[in-house]
């Protein structure tokens, strides 16, 4: 009954939540650290808040199937055309749209790795061909992506793990050199100052997938759009399931777009704290960290220490990437959290790196 591709998937492993933790090594749960999700450590704005506790109001109605209203917000935000605009419950949703909307079986997908694992998931479940095309710390080079001739191409800039973009004119290379789609997902776009979304208007042939969970800090509530060629656009909202987006996402999402002044301040005190912890960890001798864009720090730990262990039983969770597609050797991946939370960390590092601690 269940079918071979479903069979063959192993499943996605979306991190340790902190009742776990708590629960595994008798802490209270409020005093788990969580460093490990890339989530936005700072509460919503207060126009947020407020638009929320309104819509509460209203979960006993269905939201307005076009959700036009966030598409004209959001048209207004990355200054575009609203016909190019999809919504979905979360960029994942979207993702997987993507597939569902281009994917025939044996259709060739080329996924650069190490990169975000749920892509070849989305693939798998459509039974494309995938190949995974490795780059050394992600520094994706078109040439080796064309001579794929795919139909499908997932990029991530900046990358889950490793935290770079992807150079613009490699993805121009791309976009000029085949008729196959490029999926550019932008999750963690607002920390680097980069985008691609103008080059919709130049290509057909590209899709930018950017979420409202990093950047605007509602992970919790479950919102992504897609940005691409009207005929794509149509496509994706054709085969998405009705309402798909909760009343009260939707009109919180409004909010936030109207909040951008707020959200400039909380990503431009995660940047500053991005390079505060950055220059931090490059002094313990067992980690390496890799340069970034995003709000998160992947680092290579040069020493066979269970650093993530070490930290759970202190009540602070990073994500253990070891065994990643296209990394080699141990890795963890730190989410940039508030100063407080940084310098948490960064106390518990250095009892760590004592040598009496194993």
């Amino acid at each position: 009954m269940i079918r071979s591709a479903v069979r063959l998937i192993n499943p996605y492993s979306a991190g340790i939540s902190p009742c776990v933790i708590a629960k595994k090594y008798g802490l209270k749960e409020s005093d788990v650290l969580q460093l490990g999700s890339n989530e936005n450590p700072y509460p919503p704005s207060e126009e947020v808040k407020k638009e929320y506790e309104r819509a509460i109001a209203k979960i006993n109605r269905y939201p307005n199937p076009d959700y036009s209203d966030l598409k004209n917000s959001l048209a207004e935000y990355i200054r575009t055309d609203v016909e190019q605009i999809a919504v979905g419950n979360g960029a994942s949703e979207l993702l997987r749209t993507v597939c569902d909307v281009v994917i025939d079986t044996m259709d060739p997908v080329v996924i650069p790795v190490p990169s975000y694992t749920l892509y070849a998931i989305f693939a798998m479940l459509r039974d494309a061909s995938i190949s995974f095309v490795e780059f050394p710390r992600y520094e994706v080079k078109a040439h080796k992506i064309i001579e794929k001739r795919a139909k499908l191409t997932f990029l991530c800039s900046p990358n889950n793990p490793t935290g770079n973009t992807v150079q613009r004119n490699e993805i121009k290379k791309m976009l000029k050199s085949s008729d196959g789609l490029v999926v550019v997902d932008e999750a963690y776009s607002e920390f680097s100052g980069k985008t691609v979304v103008d080059l919709v208007e130049k290509f057909d042939n590209l899709v930018v997938i950017r979420s409202f969970s990093k950047f605007f800090g509602l992970a919790g509530l479950r919102l992504g759009y897609a940005v691409g060629n009207s005929e794509l656009i149509e496509a994706f909202e054709k085969v998405r399931l009705p309402f798909s987006i909760s009343n009260v996402a939707y009109r919180t999402a409004i909010a936030a777009l109207r909040s951008i002044e707020y959200y400039m301040e909380v990503r431009n005190k995660i940047i500053q704290e991005r390079r505060r912890l950055f220059k931090r960890l490059k002094k313990f001798s067992f980690l390496e960290p890799y340069p970034t864009e995003a709000n998160f720090i992947l680092v290579r730990i040069k020493k066979e220490k269970d650093i993530c262990g070490e930290l759970e039983r202190r009540g602070i969770i990073i994500r253990n990437v070891t065994g990643l597609l296209g990394l080699s050797g141990l890795h963890a991946r730190i989410t940039v959290g508030t100063k407080e939370e940084n310098d948490r960390l960064l106390a518990v590092l250095e009892e760590i790196d004592k040598p009496n601690v194993s």
